[in-house]
């Protein structure tokens, strides 16, 4: 019967831990109801397992009882204490895991972000370092064959108006009337 009774308080406790995962959580209603589930299974078997290791899996009035009794006094005695002492561990445990993301963030990821922004910084530097050279050597080159331009525009007229009439010829060549 005292082991009973410790699985009544077990019992209490697991369920009043629940209700406050259950609550802070905020799950949808399905999930709930397979959380609920899954919790009372899990129950029955745990009592069953205490009952098979104690009593041989033998049941009578006074396990029932003993259940009762149990859950009634944790009810009575101890559920106000262990809720407010879960909630602080809960608030304490978030508190952690904030305080341990900042953490990683400070030692992990803001160096290496601050890293890629240098290296963005020294890219874009030295392609305005490169752009500034290609532009001095392209007006170095483009100034001794300034004369020419207007010739090279000609020619480039010429070509393109060339090349427009063979892309017609080619379309039509290639088409299924053509072919047949």
């Amino acid at each position: 019967m005292a082991f009973m009774s410790l699985c009544g308080i077990f019992m209490g406790m697991g369920f009043d831990t629940y209700h406050v995962i259950k609550g802070k959580g905020r799950f949808p209603l399905w999930a709930v109801f397979i959380l609920d589930l899954l919790f009372w299974l899990s129950s029955v078997g745990i009592v069953f397992y205490v009952l098979v290791w104690v009593n041989d899996g033998i049941v009578r009035f006074p396990i029932y009882l003993g259940i009762i009794i149990g859950a009634w006094l944790y009810f009575l005695i101890g559920s106000k204490v262990y809720i407010r002492f879960l909630l602080t561990v809960l608030e304490w445990s978030i508190w952690v895991f904030q305080i341990s993301v900042k953490f990683i963030d400070f030692l992990l990821i803001k160096p290496i972000e601050i890293i890629f922004h240098f290296i963005w910084i020294i890219l874009g530097f030295l392609f305005t370092v490169l752009a500034k050279i290609g532009l001095f050597i392209w007006r170095i080159i483009s100034w001794p064959l300034s004369p020419f331009v207007p010739w090279g525009r000609n020619l480039w007229k010429s070509i393109r108006g060339k090349m427009a009439g063979a892309k017609e010829k080619l379309k039509k060549w290639f088409t299924k009337e053509n072919k047949e």
